[in-house]
């Protein structure tokens, strides 16, 4: 009789591990150590949206899962509302925050969904203007991380649909890039 709810609460769920992993893997300290993306709220949060970008394109594909990626979109921006609340700022300063953030998002993914089909060198100029726009950053650290967005979009895409369903995700490893002498 009940069997809606327990869809909508497994639903739920999954939004929930899904924005978790997006989170954990945003937060690997290689892509800060190694691939020099700012250690900063800013930096975090496009990191982040790197990987909504990666989880959100799997899910908006023929045979993904669209509703659920509304339902992780849910629980990321409330999850920074959250945030935003425990560092004290204030309702009114919230929402400005959280509708700058959500034009961000829409940007970026259109950004980072044009490089993606128009090749690498439009994706590294879009993850430089977007997740390194206050940063140095070396050409190999661009190119390794481009080449990670690649890597994580073919694996996503041979990722059974039923598995993140059940939200469970999986990235590929974070790449160190090679050092180059200058």
């Amino acid at each position: 009789m009940f069997g809606w709810l327990k869809k909508k609460d497994r639903n739920q769920s999954a939004a929930f591990d899904l924005y978790t992993a997006m989170v954990t893997q945003a937060r690997q300290p290689v892509f800060y150590s190694k691939l020099g993306v700012a250690d900063t709220l800013e930096g975090r949060f496009d990191l982040i949206l790197v990987h909504a970008f990666i989880l959100f394109r799997r899910l908006k594909t023929e045979n993904g899962d669209k509703d659920l990626a509304q339902k992780v979109f849910d629980v990321m921006f409330a999850d920074l509302d959250q945030n935003m609340r425990e560092m004290g700022i204030g309702d009114v300063g919230i929402l400005k925050r959280i509708r700058k953030m959500s034009e961000s998002y829409h940007g970026r993914i259109v950004a980072y969904e044009e490089g993606v089909q128009s090749g690498a060198a439009e994706l590294a100029a879009a993850l430089s203007r977007n997740l390194y726009a206050d940063t140095e950053v070396r050409d190999e650290q661009l190119m390794a991380l481009v080449g990670y967005v690649h890597d994580a979009l073919s694996m996503l895409e041979k990722q059974p649909v039923s598995e993140i369903q059940n939200g469970d995700v999986r990235f590929p490893a974070v790449p160190v890039p090679a050092v180059t002498a200058n």
